[in-house]
């Protein structure tokens, strides 16, 4: 099934940790992860105050919260302490509602979806050897430029082609540590050595002229 996807993300800076957050303009609330959250400093977060409340999403589905907190964020336009509800899982790691971006009086320009350049290369952290006929995961490094929690795509890049060594297209998340999880498939019949600092795959950040046709591999946030 095929769906057109939009996305506009915001900076934003907790300490020295660099977030995309996404706007998300159906909802009044801002969401938060656990696992984020359990990640900011005291001094830049309040206690969660527990809930038994319930969220209902777009889909019907309902959500437990796990409580409300206010966290100290600084975006373009300031630094704000806001109101997040904090769920054990989401579907990006920070959420910002219509309600925050209205009392801040923040505009937003529907014609520049991203924070940052479109494209960039995927680098392997370590020495790779992918066996003959055989297929893996490995987790690549993504530009600086490019914040946690921003969405892509990851294609083929011409230094592992010439190798035979195939890039699966597929739908990440860049995680905390700027890494993205890359599928590789080596279609030789020879063991491919990969140095470490190679590109082994193409990033680029979904936008309102992305088509999704599925979801290929799943993300996680660490690598194992």
């Amino acid at each position: 099934m095929e769906s057109r996807n939009k996305f506009i993300y915001l900076p934003v800076q907790i300490l020295n940790l660099k977030i995309a957050a996404l706007v998300d303009t159906g909802s009044s609330i801002n969401v938060i992860s656990q696992q984020l959250f359990n990640s900011i400093p005291e001094t830049h977060k309040s206690w969660v105050n527990s809930t038994s409340e319930k969220i209902v999403l777009a889909n019907n589905q309902s959500v437990n919260i796990i409580g409300v907190s206010r966290i100290k964020i600084q975006i373009p336009q300031g630094k704000h302490w806001i109101l997040v509800h904090v769920f054990s899982q989401t579907s990006h790691p920070l959420l910002l509602g219509t309600d925050y971006l209205v009392s801040k009086k923040i505009m937003l320009d529907f014609s520049k979806l991203t924070v940052c350049s479109r494209f960039c290369k995927v680098k392997n952290q370590k020495r790779l050897s992918v066996l003959p006929n055989s297929e893996m995961i490995v987790w690549g490094k993504v530009h600086n430029d490019i914040l946690h929690g921003m969405q892509g795509i990851c294609t083929n890049h011409n230094y592992l082609f010439k190798l035979g060594v195939l890039t699966a297209k597929s739908v990440v998340s860049v995680n905390k540590d700027k890494l993205v999880p890359v599928k590789l498939f080596n279609s030789t019949s020879e063991i491919v050595d990969i140095p470490r600092g190679q590109i082994v795959a193409k990033f680029e950040i979904l936008d309102n002229d992305s088509d999704l046709i599925a979801t290929c591999i799943g993300n996680r946030e660490n690598p194992e």
